[in-house]
């Protein structure tokens, strides 16, 4: 695919800028190109460089904001909408409602290819070999996501990483992203649990549980008050 490629439909997700979240704080990490690595270590970007950004490792960093950004957009089949804190201001009884324009979206792809993204998620959760498959294995509906683990330090060539022998600072972050229900997606939830393992392990049974929460105890809740 080459770094070109990668880095260009990477940005397309939102990956190496601001999400558009209305916090001034925001990060936008590092999706890396030729002219950033030439601009930062005055190098040239070799193929050995992609594969680790192909993996979501190396020069290529992201924000829990980012994932779920492009999990949203994935979800959306290339609908871009920035998220957002602030619903509306009211000030002296005038209301100002905040802009929810969607950016503009990806377009020329197949839907097959959407779906083979999203049908992958599903098995994560769902299917007989899937990672997360524990955490979701008596779901009351069906969701998708996707696992992941993020290195803290670079082990040298001759090093195995056990993490019962590191100082718990080191220790890999849990990454998780997912989103439900899988037929008509309201939700989409992604996180960075810090030195806390795998993401499959650690991150997906967080995730059931706020599913659980948004679809079944706040329905439920909700039409106890109706």
């Amino acid at each position: 695919m080459g770094i070109d490629t990668l880095s260009d439909w990477m940005s397309r997700f939102g990956f190496g800028d601001y999400t558009g979240i209305d916090i001034h704080e925001e990060s936008k990490a590092n999706m890396p190109t030729r002219e950033w690595k030439m601009g930062r270590y005055r190098q040239p970007w070799y193929k050995g460089d992609t594969i680790p950004v192909g993996i979501g490792q190396g020069y290529w960093t992201a924000t829990p904001m980012q994932i779920a950004k492009a999990t949203s957009v994935l979800v959306n089949h290339g609908q871009v909408n920035p998220p957002h804190l602030l619903q509306r201001m009211e000030q002296e009884g005038v209301q100002e409602t905040a802009d929810f324009s969607p950016y503009p979206p990806i377009t020329g792809v197949d839907e097959k290819y959407w779906n083979v993204a999203l049908e992958g998620m599903r098995l994560v959760n769902h299917g007989k070999k899937g990672t997360a498959r524990r955490a979701f294995a008596d779901a009351k509906y069906q969701t998708g996501g996707k696992s992941g683990t993020a290195q803290v330090f670079g082990l040298g060539e001759d090093e195995e990483y056990n993490a019962d022998e590191l100082a718990e600072h080191l220790r890999d972050h849990a990454l998780y992203t997912g989103f439900a229900p899988y037929d008509d997606p309201q939700i989409v939830v992604s996180m960075v649990l810090e030195n806390a393992g795998g993401g499959s392990s650690n991150g997906a049974p967080i995730a059931r549980r706020i599913f659980d929460h948004m679809l079944l105890e706040k329905t439920a809740k909700e039409e106890q008050v109706q």
